[in-house]
């Protein structure tokens, strides 16, 4: 596989590294450069930033919510960016989890598949220049269009969906999907097949339609890369609040079993006997990691599952965290050296770019 499929998740860095390193991945061939919106900055303003400063590099955030922005401003939003790199914007939008939802933007996690079969109806409407009355459950909009529409094609929208339900909408819906933290089993055995009945079900092909996921990456000249890789491990193996599906995809890659004994070891926050659960294999299995062969290799493996872009998510050696309120209560979280997380992106952009 060629670096021309893979992109690099930007978190968790000041805006003059992002800056840097999205020109870096533009003259190294790299597909796409992926802003997510949790705790370190939007997902947006880094788009805008970077699209004035490359050439070819795709943009997109992954994800962004419906929670925090009606349809049409999201709409508008996207319609902008548009403008300042043209046919070089992708809208990545999910329902982010319950807990960011509820206590950050003091919204009502209501009817995930519903909201967002509202939302990216209205938004794709929208973007496509029509003008726009939708009475939904959720969502409503009345004759909203846009003076400025896109350009044909319009800005693609890519759904985020870990779980088959969603993972079935978006075959139906919309233009492509990202999941997170799929094994290779995981990928054949629920997520062509969803996404192929979801197409089925809209009566079109998935011809065109980009199959996306992100993985922790973390590229090591030898094979350390995998003991600093277990918190990553470990961290999703315990967020059944955030995905249940992270665990149906860890049980598809036959590690149903270390998968019990993680969670009793977390609950009786056990942390040493957790990461002694979680061996080379798992690691291997759900993340890459190690020399760039080998995860050239495991990429390669991805795509002849079905995958048509990986997504990069660096991460600091031996770096987890938790994803809500009370999940991994009690670990002994690792701070965060930020010259070796720097040292991470370099690493992976010099062992997978052109």
């Amino acid at each position: 596989m060629s670096a021309g499929a893979i992109g690099i998740y930007l978190n968790g860095l000041p805006m003059n590294e992002v800056r840097r390193y999205a020109r870096t991945m533009d003259e190294r061939g790299f597909h796409s450069a992926w802003f997510p919106e949790i705790a370190f900055n939007d997902g947006i303003t880094p788009i805008a930033v970077v699209g004035a400063e490359t050439r070819h590099l795709k943009l997109g955030p992954a994800i962004v919510g419906p929670w925090g922005r009606s349809p049409v401003v999201m709409a508008l939003t996207f319609a902008s960016l548009a403008q300042i790199a043209p046919a070089r914007i992708i809208l990545g939008l999910g329902t982010q989890a319950r807990p960011y939802v509820e206590n950050w933007h003091g919204r009502v996690y209501e009817r995930p598949l519903a909201a967002m079969r509202e939302y990216i109806t209205i938004v794709k409407r929208i973007l496509a220049g029509e003008l726009t009355t939708h009475e939904g459950d959720i969502f409503r909009v009345r004759n909203f269009q846009l003076s400025f529409p896109p350009p044909q094609p319009p800005v693609p929208v890519y759904m985020a969906a870990i779980g088959p339900k969603m993972i079935e909408l978006a075959g139906e819906i919309a233009d492509g999907v990202i999941g997170a933290f799929w094994s290779v089993p995981y990928v054949e055995k629920i997520v062509m097949p969803r996404l192929r009945a979801g197409a089925a079900r809209a009566g079109r092909s998935l011809d065109g339609f980009q199959i996306c996921v992100d993985l922790p990456t973390l590229i090591t000249p030898d094979d350390s890369g995998f003991d600093l890789h277990k918190g990553q491990v470990l961290q999703f193996s315990t967020a059944d609040r955030s995905s249940p599906a992270y665990a149906e995809s860890i049980a598809a890659a036959g590690f149903a079993d270390a998968l019990v004994t993680i969670k009793d070891c977390v609950a009786r926050r056990d942390y040493d006997a957790a990461f002694a659960a979680i061996g080379h294999d798992m690691v291997d299995a759900l993340t890459l990691s190690g020399a760039p062969a080998h995860v050239r290799a495991r990429i390669a493996t991805y795509a002849d599952a079905g995958i048509t872009l990986m997504q990069c998510m660096p991460t600091p050696p031996g770096a987890f965290y938790p994803f809500y309120e009370g999940h991994l209560e009690g670990a002994p979280f690792p701070a965060v050296d930020f010259p070796a997380f720097l040292g991470v992106v370099d690493r992976l952009i010099d062992g997978l770019g052109n």
